[in-house]
């Protein structure tokens, strides 16, 4: 607790790397036009992102830059007391003016700050309003829809609910949700003031989930502001729009952008080279993130029942599953229950498997899970895809993982329900109803496509999504990559964290990506 206290009052953060001199020799490039205009970041207490968005800054050719200060419920994890003094303005501004002071004279303070206690008034205007808003929002139907001042923001609510209460299920009654509700409604006021207000040329942000992410960005965009999102490993930086706000790649156009390209055989040949070197046991470019391959040699015993039998991919339950459109389930409690009583009723056996990078609150869920269906059968952490398919299962089920196309690559069909990254192609039947879900899940052993052509689709989705692309974008994407990996995999030390940080920002890739930002904005 006194060292937590400390870093409150320290004038920088102790990460690696997080101070002025980490910017030092980094220049606007000459290529560009003399500094004009605003441009404005979000700022998060992470290393990765306060070097990128530095860097970025220094680059870009504003005449002056202003932070996103977002931390308000971010600050903690809980309910109590305590936790609502974490996410008290007075401690976000102790917690956060360190961040800011390390970025030296980068940025001209902040933009506006989340957790603010000016207008006590307006707030508790907020709170009756808010009061309001949460009993409606109890009599509405799912999925959970709130428009505050022309941004929707029932997604955010529901992922927030989720990670910070946190709860694996979203429980509208919660009072939580009125904390939350109320929080937004500050957030929107702030965000729409600042960016009709001040019109940046551009905002830089993380994710566009949970409210601390995805307000700022969904205001931006209402007000006309570009904003160019860093919150996934399959390409370096993605400019958002009104119509895909997401974070996570826009994969509608896989299909028909593999059918259109020329010499495809060669392609799919190198798809099938990588995909083979990942289910072999190596690391291949899709999971260089990785501390080891998910498919090494494994010594855990198959349980019995697998051969002919549905496996079940479980999701981290406090992630956010908004993170791609079109879901039919609210949450993952709710989707892994509906799951289990469908395929019950209709006698198909079935497994389970865990996700394998669930945080440690996830353990909770599953005790709760096995507490209501004392009956399920679960699979051992260690055994792989490959392992499965060799047993005979019939079906893989998920929301929306990548599982998918290694098991059709296996010849093994699955079952998915949002717009996830396969939903272009046929070798996952994706539902878009619950109804059309229950009635998937009931003929899990269906072949949408014939085993052959399952498998080259798999191999034309994993091209597009690991391979395709320009020399620039793929060379930003390894080394953005090699940059988060020193960052948040292993002993992160200040030389390791700014080594890959220069060899990040060294390429020639890095300015012309941020010319192109610059001019497209």
């Amino acid at each position: 607790m006194i060292g937590k206290l400390r870093t409150l009052f320290s004038r920088y953060p102790k990460d690696p790397g997080v101070q002025p001199a980490s910017f030092s020799g980094l220049t606007t490039p000459n290529n560009l036009p003399a500094p004009s205009g605003l441009i404005a970041a979000q700022s998060v207490p992470d290393k990765f992102y306060f070097l990128l968005f530095g860097a970025l800054r220094k680059r870009l050719p504003a005449h002056r830059a202003e932070l996103v200060v977002v931390r308000a419920v971010s600050g903690a994890v809980g309910t109590g007391w305590l936790a609502e003094v974490k996410r008290s303005p007075a401690v976000a501004w102790l917690a956060t003016q360190p961040w800011l002071r390390a970025y030296g004279g980068l940025f001209q303070g902040a933009a506006y700050r989340c957790a603010n206690a000016g207008a006590p008034l307006q707030s508790l205007r907020d709170w009756t309003r808010a009061n309001r808003l949460w009993q409606q929002l109890q009599t509405a139907p799912e999925p959970v829809s709130l428009v505050i001042d022309g941004i929707e923001v029932g997604d955010l609510l529901v992922d927030s609910y989720l990670r910070f209460k946190p709860s694996p299920e979203f429980d509208v009654r919660d009072p939580f949700v009125r904390r939350l509700i109320w929080q937004a409604l500050k957030d929107v006021r702030r965000a729409n003031a600042y960016f009709e207000q001040r019109k940046p040329k551009l905002y830089l942000t993380s994710y566009t989930t949970y409210l601390e992410h995805g307000i700022p960005a969904r205001s931006a965009l209402r007000a006309g502001v570009p904003v160019w999102s860093f919150g996934n490993f399959s390409q370096f930086g993605k400019r958002i729009s009104l119509t895909h706000g997401f974070h996570t790649a826009d994969f509608s156009a896989y299909r028909s952008t593999f059918e259109s390209l020329h010499n495809q055989e060669e392609k799919l040949q190198r798809a099938r080279q990588q995909l083979e070197l990942r289910l072999s046991g190596g690391i291949d470019a899709a999971t260089s993130y990785m501390r080891q391959s998910a498919y090494g040699p494994s010594s855990v015993a198959l349980p019995t029942g697998l051969d002919g039998a549905v496996v079940v991919f479980l999701h981290d339950f406090y992630d956010s599953p908004h993170v791609y459109p079109d879901l039919v389930f609210e949450d993952f409690w709710r989707w892994i229950c509906f799951t289990i009583d469908v395929l019950t009723k209709a006698g198909i056996p079935f497994f389970l498997k865990p996700h394998p990078n669930q945080i440690a609150l996830s353990d909770e869920a599953l005790s709760r899970l096995r507490q209501k269906y004392p009956a399920l059968q679960w699979l051992p952490v260690g055994i792989s895809n490959v392992q499965l398919a060799h047993a005979g299962i019939t079906c893989g089920v998920t929301v929306y993982g990548t599982v998918a196309h290694e098991l059709a690559y296996l010849g093994i069909p699955s079952i998915g329900c949002a717009s996830h990254p396969h939903h272009t192609f046929d070798f996952c039947r994706t539902a878009h109803t619950a109804a059309e879900y229950a009635t998937m899940l009931k003929t899990p052993a269906s072949l949408p496509v014939p085993k052959d052509d399952m498998q080259r689709q798999a191999l034309a989705f994993y091209f597009m999504h690991n391979l395709y692309g320009e020399d620039d974008a793929r060379t930003l994407q390894r080394a953005f990559l090699d940059f988060w990996k020193a960052c948040n995999i292993g002993p992160a030390t200040e030389e390791s964290v700014l080594s890959s940080f220069r060899a990040l920002v060294a390429l020639p890739a890095f300015d012309r990506f941020v010319a192109a930002m610059w001019r497209t904005s």
